[in-house]
């Protein structure tokens, strides 16, 4: 049985309005690369148009990641029938316990995301035994400076992962 994903289960409830295919591929590409990077990969060369984005990643990583976790692994909760992948779990700068940090190349804040973050975060505890105490987005610039990761998502997650478990029990009796 196929299990869906954080991102299938939530879909219905993103405003797709504003997703044109360059953001996508845009998202797509800084994703691959700062992932890359923050696992001492070799990054290959970006589009100029999506340069400046991961630049902003890069200068955000090296200032704030003390120690990198986990990178994009597929989680799965058979139990309750879902799985994900978060960008990244990390020990961040100052603090001993694990963020989930989530790369974003859009500037807007979209309230979906403390239900993706929710879901990720009982995903790890879940399926790799991982206590994060903290979610936020990484919101990456235009323009190659800092990144933007405000508002942190709330330390007690379990209303947000309630929110997400009825999406998770609307998309079971759909599909």
């Amino acid at each position: 049985m196929k299990l869906p994903s954080v991102t299938q289960i939530i879909r219905p409830y993103i405003d797709t309005d504003w997703f044109l295919p360059e953001h996508a591929e845009r998202g797509l590409a800084v994703h691959a690369a700062s992932l890359s990077y923050v696992q001492g990969l070799w990054v290959p060369p970006l589009l100029p148009a999506h340069q400046p984005y991961y630049d902003s990643f890069r200068r955000w990583a090296d200032m704030a990641i003390d120690k990198v976790i986990l990178v994009e692994e597929r989680l799965v909760d058979k139990k309750m029938g879902f799985t994900g992948r978060p960008d990244l779990i990390c020990i961040i700068k100052g603090d001993s316990l694990p963020s989930l940090p989530d790369i974003k190349t859009g500037q807007a804040y979209q309230i979906y995301w403390r239900l993706q973050a929710a879901a990720y975060r009982h995903l790890a505890v879940t399926a790799k035994g991982i206590h994060t105490h903290r979610a936020f987005s990484v919101r990456t610039k235009s323009d190659g400076s800092g990144c933007l990761t405000r508002p942190e998502y709330p330390k007690d997650y379990r209303g947000d992962f309630n929110i997400f478990l009825s999406a998770l029990n609307c998309y079971k009796f759909f599909n």
